[in-house]
């Protein structure tokens, strides 16, 4: 019956420019006619729909107050205050959040999209990030939770989803957070700083493991932070490296892997809690494997932070939600990019343990468990297969041992190796071995290397090239009746290119098809396709590598979840090291002779 009462005093006539002892009068019946706003809407028992009808119809009497609280009392911009920051914060964030809950008659747009809010939502999170606001966890003896407005939540807890519902899909939203912070990087940054935060406070025993409630909300405002660097990073390409390199995703999961151990020792929590967190970490993971431009490392950093046992649910909760997906999907990534060495190497070396943790009650669903042993099984595999090759290819690597180099005998510890700058793959102790090189082999292989690893890719397929290489003489081994059948029957459908003929293999699948070479010719970096025949004809090719039933082998492997299409590298590394290494091995030799001479003489 008094809903109408109280926004007679909302009226924006009665909106003072600034707080004065004056306009206290006008100040105290806004106050008031707020709290009673906010009393009516939480009481459980009013009957109908009334009030939020009200606060519906009238939300453009609210707004107007809600900026000048705002303003005036969290920001501190005047002078006389006669309502305290404290209880500024906690008017203005029940009313948003109770906005945030409301669905305007259209069905289909928030209250808190209103874009009057925007400057005070974004001045209100980046208060909330820098003063750090403790009462995010929601304690029940807290003073402030005896308030007269109602259950308290932090700023924080407040504003966050406001502004991750629907604000940020809003140019205007993000104009706004530019115009306020200076630049987006400010706000992902602070609220990076903000889940370190929130980590530091989850690991503080006296405040969570005895409270499930404050566990469960400190988790919502976790996943949220992390929601917001998921949305902002979208708008700004070079701000999203930025914050690889920083290794954003690895201090994303080591929080998320603190939360989830202090689940499984705190009794009654609600599993939802858990899901969300987990949920939010791999959207993020997710959303930088699409649109990162390195996205080994961003792997390799999540692996780093636990993010296979955090999928997986080793030494985690028993959630009682629907995981199947999220694990399904990690173990299909770590499959797609187990073909680069970097994220091989760790795999493997956590492979043993990983084996071991997953039992029938870690991974209860069979298709899951299937998934799971084809990945450790193609991890054993790939590892075996890139040690077979580097002890072939490297026989005396150095401390970067994925690094072609010379074999000349000249290379001393402090020596600064020189790289070839058209392949960018092999490196050289000198001018002159670097000459002597060019004559030798490499005006063969060069091209070939850099048709190899890709004329845009990052230095994580140069790292790889011996364990693709290893791949792919393992397939074509596997898979050579069925190369000769698809290769005679090419000949056939492309009478005019028997001689020119290429496998393609595609390395997750191992698949097999044959195209005429003049499909492939974007690889060969602008090469025509008789001068990529010349020059393969050339090559005096010692194990007859090329003398086959088709011309050469390309292979596919993904990356961003596209296929990237690479020169055979078994055939460019045969290019490059098959001579260095038996150079090597005359130098080796020579050496040997050298020394045992005066040992005989002797």
């Amino acid at each position: 019956m008094l809903q109408p009462v109280f926004y007679i005093h909302l009226d924006s006539d009665f909106i003072p420019e600034k707080s004065t002892p004056a306009a206290i009068t006008d100040i105290e019946l806004a106050k008031w006619s707020l709290v009673g706003i906010m009393k009516t809407l939480n009481k459980s028992q009013c009957p109908g729909t009334e009030p939020k009808e009200y606060l519906l119809s009238a939300w453009n009497r609210v707004t107007p107050w809600l900026v000048f609280f705002h303003s005036q009392f969290i920001m501190r911009r005047a002078n006389y205050r006669p309502i305290s920051r404290r209880l500024a914060v906690d008017l203005v964030g029940c009313i948003l959040q109770q906005a945030n809950n409301m669905i305007t008659s259209g069905g289909d747009t928030a209250l808190i999209t209103t874009p009057s809010l925007y400057h005070l939502l974004v001045e209100l999170w980046l208060l909330a990030l820098k003063i750090k606001d403790e009462d995010v966890l929601i304690i029940p003896q807290h003073p402030c939770n005896q308030s007269i407005y109602g259950p308290q939540l932090a700023s924080l807890e407040i504003v966050i989803p406001l502004v991750l519902a629907e604000c940020t899909s809003s140019k205007a939203f993000v104009t706004t957070m530019l115009e306020v912070s200076g630049d987006i990087g400010t706000v992902v940054s602070t609220a990076l700083e903000y889940v370190m935060h929130i980590g530091s406070m989850a690991q503080d025993p006296n405040k969570v493991t005895s409270l499930p409630t404050s566990l469960g909300m400190l988790t919502y405002t976790f996943s949220n932070c992390v929601i917001v660097i998921i949305e902002l990073s979208k708008h700004n390409a070079a701000m999203r490296e930025e914050f690889i390199l920083r290794l954003s995703i690895k201090k994303i999961f080591l929080i998320c892997r603190i939360i989830q151990l202090l689940f499984s020792s705190v009794e009654s929590m609600d599993p939802n809690f858990g899901k969300f967190t987990l949920i939010q970490s791999f959207v993020y993971l997710v959303a930088l494997l699409f649109h990162a431009n390195d996205t080994v490392p961003v792997l390799h950093q999540a692996l780093h932070s636990y993010a296979f046992e955090i999928a997986m649910g080793i030494q985690g909760p028993v959630v009682e939600v629907d995981l199947h997906d999220c694990k399904r999907s990690f173990l299909v990534v770590l499959d797609i990019f187990l073909v680069y060495d970097k994220i091989l190497t760790y795999a493997y070396k956590r492979v043993d343990a990983w084996s071991n943790a997953l039992g029938p009650d870690v991974l209860p669903d069979e298709t899951i468990r299937k998934r799971w042993s084809a990945v450790e099984m193609r991890i054993r595999l790939y590892a075996s297969l890139k040690s077979r090759e580097e002890k072939i290819r490297r026989p005396s690597p150095d401390k970067k041992g994925w690094i072609l180099r010379c074999y000349c005998g000249d290379i001393t510890e402090d020596t600064q190796l020189r790289q070839c700058s058209e392949c960018q793959v092999v490196r050289y102790c000198s001018k002159r071995c670097q000459r002597d090189s060019w004559y030798s082999h490499h005006r063969w292989s060069c091209k070939f290397l850099k048709a190899a690893v890709g004329s845009s890719t990052s230095h994580y397929v140069k790292r790889s090239l011996c364990l693709l290489s290893g791949i792919e003489a393992r397939v074509v081994l596997c898979r050579w009746s069925d190369i000769q059948d698809q290769v005679a029957a090419a000949r056939c459908k492309y009478p005019q290119d028997q001689d020119r003929l290429v496998v393609k293999i595609t390395i997750d699948k191992e698949e097999i098809s044959v195209q005429p070479l003049r499909h492939y010719l974007f690889v060969f970096n602008g090469l025509s396709e008789n001068e990529v025949v010349d020059r393969l004809s050339s090559w005096p090719d010692p194990r007859g590598h090329l003398r086959r039933s088709f011309l050469c082998s390309v292979v596919a492997i993904r990356d961003r979840y596209s296929s990237q299409i690479l020169f055979s590298p078994h055939t460019a590394l045969d290019m490059e090291t098959v001579q260095t290494l038996s150079r090597y091995q005359q130098y080796l030799e020579s050496r040997r002779k050298k020394y045992e001479a005066p040992m005989a003489h002797g």
